[in-house]
């Protein structure tokens, strides 16, 4: 499964990379301006994202970084907070908040200028370490190669690989129905079976396998998934 995964996103930038090399100068000129609007987007959400996390540490926690990583749980306040997340009043998940209160308590635990200098998407990439040297550590090499979003993911797996540690995840049964529910309704729909098929039509045949293949590995997991709870 995973080597279908793998063979999906090298097909996917082969792809992306034959795309723009056809386009043309005045096409270009769109693209260069797509892209830096929708970096400009980016870094006023990472910001938002970033002040909220530092807003609520100071708010709910004092500014107690032992109180965010280590007992977050105690607190009934931030509990109030989970319970609304991804709801109609309050539409970010609770990922997204405990991401953004733990990028604030480390700012101060760890004293790191690196981690200060990287931005929210990669610090939340990074947590997943749960270690101060390895979150030092990591800031360090994360700045000084400029690591995309996805490679800083990338390079925190491997580095949990290669202490002999599984990827930590926290799963909520609530927030994981909710998305899988959207998922459904999504798929399930009839215009949108029909737009996915005319569309995959205009695909090469790589690209094209590589989407069967990723459907067939969700298929799969998915499958798993039921296996297990039906288990118990």
């Amino acid at each position: 499964m995973a080597t279908s995964d793998r063979r999906g996103v090298v097909i996917a930038d082969e792809a992306r990379a034959t795309r723009n090399a056809t386009l043309d100068a005045a096409e270009r000129k769109v693209l260069d301006e797509a892209i830096e609007r929708s970096s400009a987007v980016f870094e006023t959400v990472d910001e938002a994202l970033s002040d909220l996390g530092r807003w609520l540490f100071s708010r709910l926690f004092g500014e107690d970084s032992t109180a965010v990583i280590e007992h977050a749980e105690d607190n009934p306040l931030w509990s109030a907070l989970i319970d609304a997340a991804d709801s109609a009043k309050l539409r970010l998940t609770e990922a997204t908040l405990r991401a953004t209160v733990l990028c604030a308590a480390y700012d101060k635990r760890l004293n790191s200028d690196a981690w200060r200098a990287l931005d929210f998407s990669r610090k939340s990439r990074l947590l997943r370490l749960e270690d101060d040297k390895l979150l030092r550590k990591a800031a360090q090499h994360v700045l000084a190669s400029n690591l995309s979003t996805r490679q800083v993911e990338l390079y925190a797996r491997n580095v949990l690989a290669e202490l002999g540690q599984p990827a930590p995840t926290r799963v909520n049964v609530r927030q994981f129905q909710g998305q899988l529910a959207k998922l459904t309704d999504r798929v399930s729909a009839k215009a949108f079976a029909r737009q996915l098929q005319g569309a995959a039509k205009k695909l090469e045949d790589d690209e094209r396998q590589a989407l069967l293949s990723q459907l067939e590995a969700a298929q799969e997991a998915l499958a798993e998934l039921a296996s297990r709870l039906q288990k118990g």
